[in-house]
């Protein structure tokens, strides 16, 4: 098995695949115009030549309680279903996670996902946190029904409080 793991920038994504990565995307989640933030970077996991992974990286700010913190958003974490539990996400995630540290030099990643799927990203060392979790959609706020989970990256303590996401989930 060759197994390969890009990170792109969504600004430099080549029409033909952010096309297929919408697409992808919209497949999974729903339509994405006005109710998702868009990724800045895409991550994407290939196994011998074939798009089997993708997921989307942001460079955002949320407020959590009264504080703004800068975190590395994760959406759209997505497997093509003949793929699923081969460890897919496991690695996208493993590698996005050295670049939110390095990189991006956050130091939180914040993702948001369906009660039954928590317990993979806490495999992985992702922690839940309490909310609510708040974002505005169409100018209509809103509360994310889910659960929301952070991963600390540079050993610091996630402040408690309601989070909001300042504008578009992602």
């Amino acid at each position: 098995m060759n197994q390969q793991i890009r990170l792109l920038l969504a600004t430099e994504t080549d029409p033909a695949l952010a096309s297929e990565l919408g697409g992808w995307f919209e497949a999974e989640f729903g339509p994405r115009a006005n109710r998702w933030r868009s990724a800045d970077y895409y991550v994407l996991l290939n196994r011998d030549g074939q798009l089997v992974g993708r997921l989307g990286v942001l460079d955002s700010k949320v407020s959590v309680g009264n504080q703004i913190i800068r975190v590395g958003g994760i959406g759209g974490v997505a497997t093509k279903p003949e793929f699923r539990h081969r460890g897919v996400a496991s690695a996208m995630l493993a590698r996005v996670a050295k670049f939110m540290k390095s990189d991006l030099r956050v130091e939180f990643g914040l993702l948001l996902c369906r009660h039954e799927v928590s317990p993979v990203y806490a495999k992985m060392g992702w922690i839940g946190v309490p909310g609510p979790t708040r974002f505005t959609r169409g100018g209509v706020n809103a509360t994310y029904p889910n659960d929301t989970m952070i991963m600390p990256l540079a050993g610091k303590e996630w402040p408690s409080g309601p989070i909001d996401m300042l504008g578009l989930p992602w």
